[in-house]
């Protein structure tokens, strides 16, 4: 069984406050989305990355599809958009697709190997985390409205993996702009979706506070 990586580094990073793109900048001196890729190429399952990027980034990206023999394609407007375009870009005899974020560096080849496993045994898996908080719903966005228990809570992060038929047919189909993940695409087929515990190091860099500390660990490691 072998899968193909689509990392996606599309996004615009509004939320994270600089004129370029959180996933392109540098980070333990390695572009951010530099680390998903040298996570994914340890792993010998991973016949294939490709990296999904803005439009205007592809002639930057050529050094480095040259360098790590990856593919790389542009995005979209919208995140499923481009996982949408990476999808055309899979190879032949391929069993699995893992979606990964650019942003979620900290990454390493360990869990993805773990999420693989789970997904060739139940179809379809993802990376995620307990929620370790207590869980609050607001209707209004101001108020307590009820707490939910946090032992049936986890976090949801990625690599998600999942059998390259299935999430080509969850593509086929017309998407929310609501939807945040592929998981959630799968929940809409019914299809079974396994949870695998990767701890909470594989957090996702949007604010600066996360820049800084995925830096701080990067430097460790």
């Amino acid at each position: 069984m072998f899968f193909s990586a689509i990392i996606v580094a599309g996004g615009k990073g509004k939320r994270f406050g600089t004129k370029e793109p959180k996933q392109f900048l540098s980070l333990a001196k390695k572009k951010m989305f530099v680390w998903s890729i040298l996570a994914f190429k340890k792993v010998k399952e991973c016949r294939q990355i490709i990296l999904v990027v803005p439009e205007y980034k592809l002639p930057e990206m050529e050094k480095y599809k040259k360098l790590y023999n990856i593919d790389v394609v542009p995005g979209g407007k919208e995140r499923y958009d481009s996982v949408k375009n990476g999808l055309k870009c899979v190879k032949e005899n391929i069993d699995f697709v893992a979606v990964h974020d650019a942003a979620r560096p900290l990454v390493t080849s360990e869990p993805i190997k773990e999420v693989f496993s789970s997904a060739v045994k139940y179809g379809g898996a993802i990376a995620a985390s307990p929620a370790k908080d207590s869980i609050k719903f607001s209707k209004d966005g101001k108020f307590i409205s009820n707490s939910i228990d946090r032992k049936n809570i986890w976090q949801a992060q990625t690599p998600q993996i999942f059998k390259i038929d299935l999430l080509k047919r969850v593509y086929s189909k017309k998407i929310s702009k609501n939807v945040t993940d592929d998981a959630q695409l799968m929940e809409k087929i019914k299809s079974k979706v396994a949870l695998v515990d990767c701890g909470y190091e594989n957090f996702k860099v949007t604010q600066k506070i996360d820049f800084k500390l995925a830096e701080l660990i990067l430097q460790r490691r």
